[in-house]
């Protein structure tokens, strides 16, 4: 059976998440079967959607992409683009392990305009949106991890939802890494303030710091940080629950 084929019948059903939600997920994933159905690229992001579980609905945001590497560092070379795809990567794979149906917004070296990320986290009905980012300063000392959300007036449950949702996620991405903490901060993030659920956005430590960078680069750092955003993640559903 082919990938819009296979979409058309796969039922799309979750005790935290609407139908309609779903619906219109669904018809994000079939487009892009419909429209690039001979790409490999496609392919596996479909696959992964569709392999996702039947949990509360997360989107997961890897930054940059394409032509848009982020910040890029030399000795070792390292682009931010790189580090956020395979961190994201690892982060849904321990939330779809966890029973979660994550979506990302790229599962490849594409450029996403960031209009486009709000509307995926939208028409997907997300319950949250997570981005994945490094930093950089032209501080070589500069260290740490840190996590933004966005302060609204008007969506006061928003806010608080956001603000719970990073505190959670950076207490245990520090626990994990042992990083420096830098804090949850308030930011006027473009992702974090269109989207309609609560968002946030990680700076999983310093591309231009040479020791953090080294870090970056490896798989079991990643993993530390991607675990921590999953085990946030958790905790704040379960939190939910009670």
């Amino acid at each position: 059976m082919g990938l819009a084929a296979t979409l058309q019948n796969r039922p799309f059903s979750s005790p935290f998440s609407t139908w309609e939600g779903r619906s219109s997920c669904r018809s994000i994933l079939l487009c892009l079967a419909e429209s690039n159905f001979t790409k490999p690229s496609c392919a596996r992001y479909v696959a992964s959607a569709l392999n996702s579980g039947t949990g509360p609905t997360v989107v997961i945001d890897a930054g940059h992409g394409g032509n848009d590497q982020g910040a890029k560092a030399k000795n070792p070379y390292c682009e931010e683009k790189r580090i956020c795809l395979q961190t994201a990567r690892l982060v849904k794979k321990y939330l779809d392990q966890l029973g979660y149906h994550v979506i990302m917004t790229r599962n490849t070296d594409a450029f996403i305009p960031l209009a486009r990320r709000v509307e995926i986290a939208k028409q997907c009905d997300a319950e949250i949106f997570v981005s994945i980012h490094f930093n950089s300063s032209r501080l070589p000392t500069a260290s740490g991890i840190e996590i933004f959300f966005y302060d609204s007036q008007e969506e006061k449950r928003r806010t608080f939802a956001s603000k719970r949702l990073a505190d959670s996620i950076l207490t245990r991405v520090l626990r994990r890494t042992s990083a420096h903490s830098r804090g949850v901060k308030k930011g006027n993030l473009y992702v974090t303030r269109e989207t309609s659920m609560p968002a946030v956005l990680l700076e999983g430590g310093f591309i231009s710091n040479p020791g953090e960078r080294a870090n970056l680069k490896a798989l079991d750092y990643q993993e530390k940080i991607a675990r921590g955003v999953a085990d946030g993640v958790d905790h704040y559903f379960k939190k939910l629950k009670r």
